[in-house]
């Protein structure tokens, strides 16, 4: 009888433990289920809108690319232009003046330099043309930009560290007429170099050609990407 009654209660509490087991497995599997279900909605969460930004900031860029062209096209390609030739950085043409200098023919007496154009003649000639207002100025080809420099050495002069000699040819765009009477003003820049024989010649002409500035990083890496 106590066997039966060993072996019954027995039973009853396997049987009990194995519900008990089976609702803790079913648990943690729902819990699992549920967590997993969980992070799974959060991924698809961000990742639509990961993609949400993705498209907005492919919509931007689109934008933004077109504005770009449209100022490349428009306003901003002209600006730039603007800003490159105000550099000197681009050839200029137009209407102008070709002055052209050179050595006295005459043997004067005492020091010959005197009769050589020097540096500061042709500074003279450059800086009358600007102040007349000259859009571009060169000598011998070398274009006329802020950081310019003319300089010599006894007879040899140099502009942007290229040597030129004589004659000196100043092509200048601008307003011929102009131009020519700001070189031809009584006492200025002609008169003063007469009594030395230097020889000054202006030609007004419809079409002239002032060359860009060529020593610059900027103009070289511009020509190389041609």
């Amino acid at each position: 009888m106590m066997k039966k009654q060993y072996s019954a209660a027995l039973t009853a509490t396997c049987v009990i433990l194995g519900v008990i087991i089976g609702v803790q497995v079913n648990t943690v599997k729902q819990q699992r289920m549920t967590t997993e279900n969980q992070r799974l909605s959060e991924a698809i969460l961000a990742l639509n809108q990961m993609q949400a930004e993705r498209d907005t900031l492919l919509e931007q860029n689109k934008a933004l690319e077109k504005t770009v062209k449209e100022y490349q096209n428009g306003t901003l390609g002209a600006e730039m232009e603007q800003l490159l030739s105000f550099a000197g950085l681009t050839e200029v043409s137009g209407a102008g003046v070709t002055v052209t200098m050179t050595d006295s023919s005459s043997k004067g007496s005492g020091d010959m330099n005197a009769y050589l154009v020097h540096a500061e003649d042709l500074l003279a000639v450059v800086n009358e043309l600007h102040g007349a207002g000259a859009e571009a100025v060169s000598i011998n080809g070398q274009r006329m930009v802020g950081k310019s420099a003319i300089t010599c050495a006894g007879s040899i002069v140099m502009v942007n560290g290229v040597r030129v000699a004589a004659p000196f040819e100043i092509k200048a765009v601008g307003d011929a007429a102009v131009l020519d009477s700001a070189l031809h003003f009584p006492g200025g820049v002609v008169d003063n170099l007469a009594p030395w024989g230097i020889e000054i010649s202006v030609r007004r002409e419809m079409a002239v050609v002032v060359p860009a500035y060529t020593q610059t990083a900027l103009f070289k890496a511009a020509e190389k990407e041609e």
